[in-house]
């Protein structure tokens, strides 16, 4: 069914006015909301180009009949959704197709589903090692392990570095895997996906997320600077049985990789009918 148009309100673009349509007018979404889905729509639509400015905070604000805060709102929405990105002095851009990575991360088999649009990239060959951090989260009584360290790429763009570590008898069941073997290796394969093909189930992860400034080691495998703001996440994968199968520590650079939570509120519970007997004594 055809989008209805309001022919009073328009946005301009580099080859004219687009249309604003009656999605923006979403009844019960905020406005910001509603203009940044547009926007979203707008750039999916290739409404504008990659090397033009999209329209000011003023010119949305007076087509949309918004303030210029909602307007910064909604572009903010954007921003963290690594979609478009904004120079001071400059103006609002889309960010480049080629440096954008979107994928949702709701259940493991999403995080199986790596393997369909980036590449991993061997820093450091599985082999034994020792980590002391990875051993607690792991349960590990002794101090043998395996561990590795990769970098994964979305079309050919580097967006994060993880090293993983496994205990003994989990990792001693990959230790064949060439791809993880070799330093400067290069596979679509994961290691979650590898485990699974040798009868490891994974049934759930533990995540844990926070922020840290990259360090030298950082900046060297993101190509970021020192300093650089980083996305830090901590997977604990467990098997069917509740076991602890693999510890995996990655750092994503924030401008190619965005993590976002959809919150809901649980039913409201409905008003008890019980009928409470009066205390003896109080008048019923």
């Amino acid at each position: 069914m055809p989008t209805a148009v309001d022919p009073r309100r328009t946005v301009k673009t580099g080859g004219g006015e687009e249309p604003v349509t009656s999605k923006v007018r979403r009844v019960g979404e905020p406005g910001y909301r509603r203009l940044a889905t547009y926007l979203r729509e707008s750039i999916q639509e290739q409404h504008w180009t990659e090397d033009q400015a999209l329209p000011t905070d003023g010119e949305l604000g007076e087509r949309f009949g918004v303030s210029r805060q909602t307007v910064r709102r909604a572009y903010l929405d954007l921003v963290n959704e690594g979609l478009v990105y904004r120079v001071p002095g400059r103006g609002t851009f889309i960010t480049p197709s080629h440096l954008r990575y979107r994928r949702p991360f709701e259940t493991v088999d999403d995080l199986l589903a790596l393997s369909t649009d980036t590449e991993l990239e061997i820093v450091e060959p599985l082999m034994g090692t020792f980590n002391p951090l990875a051993a607690s989260q792991l349960q590990l009584e002794g101090r043998l392990m395996y561990g590795m360290r990769f970098l994964r790429r979305h079309e050919g763009t580097i967006f994060c570095h993880t090293s993983v570590h496994l205990p003994p008898e989990i990792g001693r069941l990959i230790e064949d895997e060439e791809v993880f073997t070799e330093v400067g290796a290069r596979t679509t394969h994961t290691v979650i996906g590898a485990l699974a093909a040798r009868g490891i189930q994974i049934s759930g992860a533990d995540q844990s997320m926070t922020a840290r400034a990259a360090d030298s080691v950082d900046a060297e495998r993101l190509g970021c600077p020192e300093g650089h703001a980083l996305l830090h996440i901590g997977r604990l994968y467990f098997d069917v049985s509740g076991r602890a199968v693999e510890w995996a520590v990655s750092y994503f650079l924030p401008e190619h990789y965005t993590h976002r939570l959809h919150l809901g509120r649980l039913p409201s519970p409905a008003p008890s009918s019980t009928v409470h007997p009066s205390r003896k004594g109080n008048p019923s």
